[in-house]
């Protein structure tokens, strides 16, 4: 398939997980590919290194990109992090960690890079979780800010729907990357609840979920604007 024939993205997240297996995958559909990640990006036509937490930046990688290839047509913000604490435990820096990555930085990201896509007509694909769709432990930061990226994106996809852009976002559940590592459940808590937030058999690989946000973001999905398109193997069916 070339579904990204002469298509540039973003991707962010991009250094490794799933903005990495997206990056492998939108390029092998025929897409130039900007990879941002605080870690080097190896994996891309043009990689900026990027922290979200550093606002003041995303406008500059940004425009990087765009003086790099004059367009943007798909934004997937992908970059995330995470963790288990009990509601006791939680700082104010930790959370504020989480939702400045999660949230707050797809939200900055999608509007530096809004008005070229509202040029190219093009497309935005987050990432949610279905820590943001149905109860997980110990994740109050984690599913907050993601219930968030579901609530931005319907929002944005109704604000900008008419002018052109969709705005979707994938829930994945468990996944195979490195992010999962950062979740170990807290001292001294009932285990058993970690049932609620299990897969059937086995966690997603990064390229499944490569796959949902390639089909996002190609004109496949042209009537799909403002969905949640959950990735989970069936856990909150």
């Amino acid at each position: 398939m070339n579904r990204f024939e002469n298509k540039i993205a973003i991707v962010t997240g991009a250094a490794s997980g799933i903005g990495r297996a997206t990056t492998t995958r939108l390029r092998s559909e025929g897409a130039t590919v900007v990879g941002i990640d605080r870690d080097p990006v190896d994996a891309a036509d043009l990689a900026i290194q990027l922290d979200l937490l550093d606002l003041s930046s995303i406008g500059p990688a940004v425009a990087q990109a765009v003086d790099a290839y004059g367009r943007i047509d798909v934004l997937c913000n992908i970059a995330g992090l995470g963790h288990f604490a009990r509601d006791e435990d939680e700082t104010p820096e930790n959370w504020n960690r989480v939702i400045g990555v999660n949230l707050t930085g797809t939200y900055f990201m999608s509007t530096a890079c809004l008005p070229h896509l509202l040029e190219s007509r093009g497309n935005i694909v987050n990432t949610a979780s279905t820590a943001g769709t149905n109860a997980q432990p110990w994740s109050s930061a984690y599913s907050a800010s993601k219930g968030g990226v579901i609530a931005l994106t319907q929002t944005m996809a109704i604000t900008n729907g008419l002018s052109g852009i969709r705005v979707n976002c994938v829930a994945p559940g468990g996944v195979d990357t490195p992010i999962a590592g950062q979740f170990n459940p807290p001292e001294e808590v009932d285990h058993s609840i970690m049932s609620r937030i299990m897969p059937f058999d086995r966690m997603a690989e990064p390229s499944e979920l490569a796959a949902a946000f390639a089909f996002l973001a190609s004109d496949d999905a042209s009537y799909c604007n403002g969905i949640i398109l959950r990735v989970d193997g069936g856990m909150q069916a």
